[in-house]
C-alpha cells in the first residue's frame, strides 16, 4: 500500500512512524513520476509492515515541497527516526532502490542525512 502524505498527515504518517518511510515527492505535471508507482507498489508489497512508502504531490502540498528542497523530480527520501536521507533524484528501479533502502536501514548513510 502507498500512502498519500498532506501537510495535515505529516506528523502522524511519518514523523511519528514506527519504521522507515521512503516518500516520493510528485508533481501532476511531471510524467516521470508517475514511471516509479508501480515500483512503490512493488516494494511496498515486498517490504510489508517494515517500510512504509509513501506519495507525496507537490502540486498541492507547497509546505512539504519547501521542507524538504524538492528541486527535481522525483525527488525519493527516506524519513526514519526524525532523520531525512535523500535517496535519488530520478528514476530508479526496483532493485536500485530497494538497495539504498536496505543500506539506510542497515545503519549506513549519507553525508546529506540531517534531522527534520
Amino acid at each position: 500500500m502507498v500512502h498519500e502524505i498532506t501537510e495535515e498527515n505529516f506528523e502522524a504518517e511519518v514523523v511519528q512512524s514506527d519504521v522507515p518511510c521512503v516518500i516520493e515527492f510528485t508533481a501532476g505535471w511531471c510524467t516521470f513520476c508517475d514511471e516509479l508507482v508501480p515500483v512503490f507498489e512493488e516494494l511496498s508489497e515486498q517490504y510489508g509492515d517494515d517500510v512504509k512508502f509513501c506519495i507525496v504531490n507537490t502540486d498541492e502540498q507547497k509546505t512539504l515541497r519547501i521542507k524538504f528542497a524538492v528541486a527535481a523530480y522525483p525527488y525519493i527520501v527516506m524519513v526514519h527516526n526524525k532523520m531525512k536521507t535523500p535517496l535519488f533524484d530520478e528514476i530508479v528501479s526496483a532493485e536500485r532502490l530497494r538497495e539504498r533502502i536496505d543500506f539506510v536501514i542497515g545503519g549506513g548513510s549519507a553525508p546529506t542525512t540531517r534531522p527534520l
